[in-house]
């Protein structure tokens, strides 16, 4: 990946400090890397049948399905999404950011609108509405390994892909349970442990929906290479490009509000001008 030059003088703690380690911390549309979900589909473009619940790593005719994942997660992220379901796409983005970051957005707001977490999550039903559409994604960067197979059937091994595990709502904070927690009570960083991850299946009235779940090999703490320095590298440099953008425009967002508010001001002076007299 291009224009790594920013980080290559940092060492594995610095690079690990950056990648929000769980004990540096108190808590597919921009990503330049393949993207690791839950199936949520029936069957794919070509009518083939999927099963919901099993894990797939990137999409189309490339995409590979698997019932569970070894993920080495290098880095710990989240970024705010404002998504239009009536015009099918993603209106605000904020940057990629680490718990205690600003997280401003491209309309030169923070959070894309939305209040901070416990402010949030105390308004009322009614309230939350206004937000709907934004959310609050926690992004895993890693490599991943997975037995699978393509949507026809043809079995596919994958082997330490660097990837995106994005994660949302009931998802939010598994990681920071199942990986991060027993991290901290051993001394370690969660950079230097593989976990296998399952899903389990649950039933919320007529939604069913399905949450990932982190099995840390503990028994085998791995030790940090100059090969995981440069994976960390290339996830800084990958947020990089997508923050660059998102400042880029909430830049130009403040500049275009600050000229509307002296437009707005300059006309509302000639009107009391007028209506005085003068």
């Amino acid at each position: 990946m291009s224009n790594v030059q920013v980080y290559n003088d940092m060492n594995a703690n610095q690079l690990m400090a950056m990648m929000g380690s769980g004990q540096q911390q108190q808590e597919e549309m921009t990503s330049l890397l393949p993207l690791l979900k839950i199936n949520y589909q029936d069957e794919d473009a070509d009518g083939n049948e999927l099963k919901k619940g099993l894990f797939v790593l990137g999409t189309g005719e490339d995409a590979v399905y698997a019932k569970e994942v070894k993920i080495r997660v290098f880095g710990d992220f989240m970024q705010y999404l404002h998504y239009d379901a009536e015009a099918e796409e993603v209106v605000n983005r904020s940057i990629i950011h680490r718990m205690g970051d600003e997280p401003i957005d491209e309309k030169g707001t923070v959070r894309c609108g939305r209040p901070a977490g416990k402010d949030y999550h105390a308004l009322s039903d009614d309230a939350k509405k206004k937000y709907t559409g934004i959310t609050c994604f926690r992004y895993l960067y890693g490599v991943v390994s997975m037995d699978g197979a393509t949507s026809t059937g043809e079995k596919k091994v994958i082997e330490t892909e660097p990837c995106l595990f994005r994660n949302k709502g009931a998802s939010f904070l598994n990681f920071s349970k199942e990986v991060i927690e027993g991290c901290n009570s051993k001394g370690v960083m969660f950079q230097q442990v593989d976990s296998t991850v399952t899903t389990q299946r649950h039933k919320k009235g007529s939604v069913t929906y399905f949450t990932p779940h982190f099995a840390p090999d503990f028994a085998n703490i791995l030790e940090i290479t100059e090969g995981d320095a440069e994976i960390m590298r290339n996830i800084l440099e990958t947020i990089k490009v997508v923050n660059d953008d998102v400042r880029q425009k909430h830049d130009e967002s403040l500049k275009s509000k600050q000229s509307d508010t002296k437009v707005v001001e300059a006309v509302e002076g000639e009107l009391v001008d007028d209506e005085l007299g003068f």
